[in-house]
């Protein structure tokens, strides 16, 4: 994710990397597929996190091949989505990239709604050697379309220092269920007076996909229809966000703005529930050195074969079908984020990006013992746990189902509906907005 990947590179590093391909002052002309057969051009959104590992994997190509020249243009997300559209709807195939980065919850949504516009890839690449979960969301019709990029392996961070003061053993937090987790943050809030976690609980709907997607589900039913009211995790984890926002335990601002961040680094928060990118912005906060350690997500205790394991962000990469140089681009993906391992030691080193290519987990780098967590291989254990990561389909309208599930959220909380009407009322909110 954008704003998440920034905070990343910008803490781990403290490294800004000159060169983000795609000069703002050249013609918008050169920001397209060239037919120049040395010529790859791509669109990725964070000067400081996807553009530069882009331009990485470009030097890398260039001291094995023939060099390419590989334009490596900015384009925000939203940018990027809207020109796509535009220029599918339109029938017109100049204007768009060789390759695209693209968020995992749109991977789905543009392979059915604009079937034929990507290339299919699973004949040149093997992609048995990347975690499960980001290989079925690449998936359409049994082809595979994208290659998986970077891991949102999520777990649980919290500040020992603060447990030990509420005296709470770090015991307590192995196999922790999420009522669990919210007795433990009443205890750390009575006893040290510190916020538990940081965010916006009627906005909360991070914490219902990360515990979705810890037990293989999603807004979604296997037949692609919305399932809220019946969905076994959101029934669970609305009362837990109730009871989060009732108890007062969340500072109650955006977990993705730098307030967020700010409650996190100035040591007002005792815990985080989030991805392997979010350690960075933890370890920016060097006096905190050895006082944070990390376990598994709290787990669901109602859903049959809920896990500890869940996923939140990360990214792909496509070709689109009409480039001109179609093949140039997938052995380019192929040999670097399909294959090059030294490649991802050296972003795992210089980047903070944990890639989902499974045979670079074996290298050096991820054997790192980090001195901020105590000496423990975080970016091993983050990753040992992304190959457990239930696969789930994020279908076609995730945001649809999120807005309306949030749009009903504060009334529950306040009482104003019960748990079964304001469900009700987002599904019924969903399907108008989608027109079912």
């Amino acid at each position: 994710m954008k704003k998440s990947n920034l905070f990343l590179l910008v803490i781990v590093t403290g490294v800004l990397f000159a060169g983000c391909g795609g000069n703002q002052e050249t013609a918008d002309s050169q920001d397209f597929a060239s037919t120049d057969e040395n010529t790859l051009t791509v669109w990725a959104w964070d000067t400081n996190f996807n553009i530069p590992i882009m331009e990485k994997a470009g030097e890398y190509y260039n001291a094995d091949n023939d060099a390419i020249d590989l334009n490596v243009v900015e384009m925000s997300n939203e940018d990027t989505k809207q020109k796509m559209v535009s220029s599918f709807t339109s029938g017109v195939s100049e204007g768009l990239p060789d390759i695209v980065l693209m968020d995992d919850y749109d991977v789905q949504n543009y392979l059915l709604n604009y079937e034929g516009k990507f290339a299919e890839l699973s004949e040149d690449i093997d992609f048995d050697q990347f975690a499960p979960y980001k290989v079925t969301n690449a998936t359409y019709q049994e082809g595979v379309y994208a290659v998986p990029f970077d891991s949102g392996s999520a777990g649980l961070y919290y500040r020992k220092d603060y447990l030990s003061e509420a005296g709470i053993d770090e015991s307590e937090l192995t196999n922790l269920t999420w009522s669990k987790f919210v007795e433990i943050g009443e205890t750390v809030k009575e006893k040290t007076g510190k916020w538990f976690v940081a965010f916006i609980p009627n906005r909360g709907t991070h914490y219902i996909q990360m515990a979705m997607q810890s037990a293989g589900l999603w807004y979604f039913d296997e037949d692609g229809n919305i399932f809220l009211k019946d969905n076994p995790a959101i029934r669970e984890m609305l009362p837990i966000l109730k009871t989060i926002e009732e108890k007062e335990l969340a500072k109650p601002v955006d977990y993705f703005a730098p307030e967020g961040i700010g409650a996190v680094t100035s040591g007002e928060v005792a815990a985080v529930n989030s991805a392997i990118w979010f350690s960075a912005t933890i370890r920016s906060a060097e006096d905190q050195k050895g006082k944070w350690g990390y376990t598994n997500l709290p787990q669901l205790e109602t859903v049959s074969g809920a896990t500890p394991y869940s996923n939140l962000g990360g990214s792909s990469w496509l070709v689109l079908n009409d480039s001109p140089n179609k093949e140039l681009a997938i052995d380019f993906l192929k040999q670097e984020f399909a294959g090059n391992d030294e490649f991802y030691q050296e972003i795992l080193v210089e980047n903070g990006a944990v890639g989902t290519y499974l045979p670079s987990q074996e290298g050096e780098a991820y054997q790192y013992e980090d001195p901020f967590f105590n000496d423990a291989s975080i970016y091993k254990d983050f990753s040992s746990w992304m190959a457990d990561i239930p696969a789930v389909d994020y279908g076609v309208n995730t945001q649809a189902a999120v807005d309306a599930l949030r749009g009903g959220m504060q009334s529950y909380f306040d009482g104003a509906m019960s748990l079964d009407d304001m469900l009700t009322e987002a599904e019924n909110t969903y399907k108008m907005q989608v027109g079912e």
